[in-house]
Formats: structure tokens, sequence, C-alpha cells
């Protein structure tokens, strides 16, 4: 694993001073080792003959022989429709294989993806070296193999979803979010957490409820919301979005606004608009981990004092990952057992599972005598359902229903989407003329 920032304070472009000594810059990974030159350039040279192929050697995957990114940069785009025209130009040029989703709107860009050998990180240098999205922090994974299914590469009105939107929000001014810690700055606080000190910070998982039963940093309270989307701007220190009578309190109810507040999620991009909603509400003390629990997987997570409970829910092919950098699935025995959605007992293992019902596709956890025994369903319920999909001994994601339906029902599930999209582009349409 490797998270760096590219720009001039660790790589100037021209050559004209050294590399940066930051332990971040090299580092030997998984059989990967990659090498930052001091013009910025990255030299693999452990995988090169590897990563020049298409991922596969005598019919069998190769290890590392693909990159698994995530970049943002909160910042002012100007003109997001020529954004998108440059960077479909640039991938089609250069002819890379990209997969997952990139978004960019006017308040800048948000990227969860995977590619060919190089291919990513070839992009994701491109996207930094233009002026907008200067000196943005880029983490760079090993995997064996693509891990998204299909590139995404459009307009998206909010770069990260949260109740009222976010185009309101001053994210792209630094002053206006909380204040970032390092790795290093983090785990001293947390000292403090745990410790339980009557000065000691207030933390805060900005996370879904399902990631934090995952995995979490120890003395961090489960959201309030099962959904971070849900979080209402308005009322985060009174209510939940689901509880408006305030019989459930949020985290931050009766919290003294000069209280220090450290906020975390999973690569950072949730800290950076939810602090800004805190600031914006008065709490003046407010701090989040820079780059996300991964950044502070990269520092910490092979050290015995680490402070992070289980494993880390991720949004790709893995699912969920250990502070070592493995991939839940791979853990084997060597994983966390955590608690099931079914019986309640702590003998479930990551990543979470998709209830087979189309109309419920719940994410959840599962033991796997539930599973047996409730043939891969959330509750009895779902299991009446006609709608269904096949259940999914092993751990993956579901495609689409069509795949799993036949004639006549092959056909109404392929057109269950077109009331839906055309409503999505109508919607579209409609944000484009409002920012207009």
């Amino acid at each position: 694993r490797i998270s760096r920032a590219f720009g001039p304070a660790y790589a100037p472009r021209d050559g004209s001073g050294p590399v940066s000594s930051t332990p971040s810059l090299r580092r030997r990974v998984a059989g990967l080792r990659v090498v930052v030159s001091a013009s910025g350039d990255v030299q693999d040279t452990a995988a090169a003959e590897t990563t020049a192929n298409a991922g596969t050697r005598d019919g069998q995957k190769v290890k590392g022989s693909h990159q698994l990114l995530t970049f943002f940069c909160f910042t002012q785009v100007p003109d997001y429709e020529k954004e998108l025209e440059d960077h479909r130009a640039f991938i089609a040029e250069n002819n890379l294989e990209l997969r997952g989703r990139i978004y960019i709107n006017q308040q800048g860009i948000n990227a969860q993806m995977s590619g060919r050998g190089t291919d990513g990180e070839k992009y994701a240098r491109w996207v930094e070296s233009r002026e907008h999205f200067n000196g943005m922090r880029i983490s760079v994974y090993p995997v064996d193999e693509q891990a998204h299914p299909k590139l995404s590469l459009r307009y998206k009105p909010q770069l990260v979803q949260l109740e009222g939107g976010t185009a309101h929000l001053p994210v792209h001014d630094p002053k206006r979010r909380g204040t970032p810690l390092s790795p290093e700055e983090w785990h001293a606080k947390m000292s403090d957490v745990l410790d339980e000190k009557p000065d000691a910070p207030l933390l805060l998982d900005v996370r879904n409820g399902y990631e934090w039963d995952v995995g979490h940093f120890r003395g961090a309270q489960r959201p309030v919301q099962e959904s971070f989307r849900e979080t209402v701007e308005t009322n985060v220190a009174d209510r939940s979005a689901t509880d408006p009578n305030g019989s459930n309190p949020g985290p931050l109810a009766g919290v003294d606004k000069s209280k220090p507040i450290m906020m975390y999620c999973t690569g950072g991009i949730r800290c950076d608009v939810y602090s800004t909603v805190l600031k914006e509400q008065g709490y003046e003390n407010v701090f989040t981990l820079e780059g996300g629990v991964q950044a502070y997987f990269d520092e910490f997570g092979n050290r015995e004092d680490q402070k992070w409970d289980d494993q880390l829910f991720v949004f790709d092919s893995r699912l969920a990952m250990t502070p070592t950098g493995l991939p839940a699935a791979e853990a084997g025995d060597a994983a966390a057992t955590l608690e099931c959605y079914c019986c309640g007992e702590r003998k479930a293992r990551a990543p979470h599972r998709n209830c087979p019902n189309v109309d419920c596709n719940r994410l959840f956890l599962v033991c796997q005598g539930c599973l047996t025994s409730r043939g891969g369903f959330c509750c009895a319920e779902c299991g009446k359902a006609s709608h269904v999909r096949p259940t999914l001994l092993q751990p993956g994601r579901y495609q689409r229903y069509v795949h799993y339906t036949e004639g006549e029902a092959m056909l109404r599930s392929e057109r269950r989407g077109d009331g839906r999209r055309e409503r999505r582009r109508r919607r579209r349409e409609r944000k484009k003329l409002e920012h207009a």
C-alpha cells in the first residue's frame, strides 16, 4: 500500500530539488516496489514486466498486476463539462484501462478506481498536474485484478451525498474545514480519548452504520444514522435524521461547542464535508484524520499499539480489509469475528453480503449457520419474496438482476430501470439549469 501527496512539497517537477525523505514515498508492499524519482516519475523496479501485462500469466492472476487508487480534491472548477471532456480525451488518447467511479462537479473531484498496470497512477498524476487539483493526496494499492466492474466518469451534483446538499458549503476553503491531523498526531490524541481524561476530545465516526459494524477506532460510538447521507445539517447536535422528535439524541447533543471533536472516515472526504458543517454551526475545535483510516493503516496497521478494532469496510471488490492491508476474504481464521445481524452472536466474518431479495438488498453481516438456515436472506419475510437472486455461497457482489432471469422475466427486468434512468436524467438536467 502506498499513500502519498504528489506536488512540489514532495517531488519538484523540474527536478531542481531532492525528493523528500518522507518514508511513504519509498515503501515495499506485497512484492511491489515503487520508487518516486526526483522528477516525480514512478519507477517500478520489481514489477515492471508484470504490470505491462493485462493481469494474467499462463492463465493465472498476477500478484500486484493492477493498482487501486483513491483520491479527491475540493476546489473551484469553473467549467466542469470541459473538465469532463478533457478527462475522457486523456483516457482515450493514452488507451488507459480504468474502472471505477470518477465524479466531477463545480466543487472538485472524487475518485475510487482501479487500473491495469500503472494506468491508474498515470491518470491520477495527470489529474494532479492540472491547475485545479494541484497538491491532492493520492492513495495507491497493489491488487491482482480490476477492483470495479466498469468505469463511470461523469458529473454528479454532490461529491458526497448529504441531506440538504453540499453546494452551499464552503468545502473548497481549508480554513472553513476541520484541522487535519497526521496519522501520528491522531494516534497520540487517541491515547487521551481512551484514557477518558476530562478534557479528552469527542471521537466521532462519520461513516455509515454498517461500516462501523465491520470495524472502528476504539472508543467510537456507532453512528446514529444507518447511512451518512441521512445526516441532516440543521439538527446534528440535537437529534438524528430518522428521529426528528429528538427521542434518540445525536452524538453532539449537549456537547459544548468549544470541546475538541476528532472525526474520521475511510479516506477523508466525508470528514472534510461534515467538519465544514460543524464549523458553520459554531463548533470551534474540529479535527479530522488526514487521509482517513486508510492513511492510518499505512503508518500503524502493522503495529501492536494501533488503536483500530477489527477490519475496514471499503467500496471496491475487496469489500473489507484488515489493518495490514489484506482483503478480509483472504484473512481466513485470522480475521476477527463480528456480530451476526440475524442471530446477534459474534460469529460472522467480513465482508458483508447483500440480501438476495432485490427489493430489500440489505447489506449485512451473517454467520455461516444463519447463512445456511436462512438461505442467505436477512429475515424470514425476505425469504418469501418472489423477486430474488440466487444465494451467494462465497462473498461477493451481485450482478444486475437481469443476469439471473430468463425469457419474459428477463425482458421485464431489463425494462425496470428505464423509468429510473429517465428520472435521474431529468434531475441532472434540472441541476445543470440551477447552476447555470
